[in-house]
């Protein structure tokens, strides 16, 4: 049975087909021909896919091309040792706490959800494969930015109007630092209520070889159900990302060996 997330992947596979070949960019009409739906169906998925910056309109505009968001998706699947590293501890998280966990990295000024694994309730938006959400009022945005001082967060962020997320959100860029310092010192950002109502993200983030942030790993909790588990919670978000750390290294460095010599 074919799904509207197939006719998705297919309409953006036939935009990406037509811009590489000889037939350039399509309008909505010979996408629809292409992958076989009506042009209203191929305009409302069209439509959605540019929401997620996957496609925009030519300088023209009368066609579609393929779009940043695409981009920052292949550049953060393009470290494919991350990736496949963050699956046994995000499924470790899942198992243990029965929540939803989720890897993100940074792109275009939000916070792409590269990997995730999702539990009974997981509709939580940030936790969905391919969410883009804020990057300074969620756990995984957060935690992204632990290493910012509050001048460098204002370069960064001096045209966002904080304005959105939780009722403990950030509204201004002292306020996020302080928060930031205060996880900084943690290890880990507990986002209580910042980006949903009555939801804590926990976020802890994953570095590299030279100890830059790379992503971010999440678990979100329904604060009804956190009881006295915070701590626990949060020693084992630190936990997961420590085990994934290793594990994509070793996956880098195992590459790395199998390479011919130049």
């Amino acid at each position: 049975m074919t799904t509207t997330f197939d006719k998705g992947l297919a309409l953006l596979h036939a935009v990406l087909a037509a811009e590489l070949g000889s037939a350039g960019y399509q309008g909505n009409v010979r996408l629809a021909e292409l992958i076989g739906v009506d042009a209203a169906q191929a305009s409302r998925m069209l439509k959605d896919l540019a929401a997620l910056d996957l496609v925009e309109r030519d300088e023209q505009g009368r066609g579609w091309r393929i779009g940043p968001g695409f981009f920052a998706l292949a550049r953060a699947a393009a470290d494919t040792h991350l990736l496949v590293a963050a699956r046994p501890p995000l499924r470790g998280l899942v198992a243990r706490w029965h929540e939803p966990a989720w890897l993100a990295v940074p792109s275009q000024g939000m916070v792409l959800t590269v990997e995730s694994q999702l539990s009974h309730w997981s509709s939580y938006v940030a936790a969905a494969p391919g969410a883009l959400t804020p990057i300074w009022c969620t756990g995984p945005g957060r935690a992204l930015l632990l290493d910012h001082s509050e001048q460098e967060l204002a370069a960064l962020l001096g045209a966002v109007e904080f304005v959105g997320g939780g009722p403990r959100a950030a509204r201004d860029i002292a306020t996020l630092a302080a928060y930031n310092a205060t996880a900084r010192a943690e290890g880990i950002v507990v986002a209580d209520r910042e980006f949903e109502h009555d939801v804590v993200d926990f976020s802890a983030p994953v570095r590299n070889e030279s100890g830059a942030i790379v992503a971010a790993l999440s678990l979100a909790v329904p604060r009804f159900r956190l009881a006295d588990r915070s701590a626990e919670i949060a020693a084992s978000v630190k936990a997961a990302v420590a085990a994934l750390e290793v594990r994509a290294a070793a996956g880098r460095a195992g590459w790395r060996a199998d390479r011919p010599d130049p």
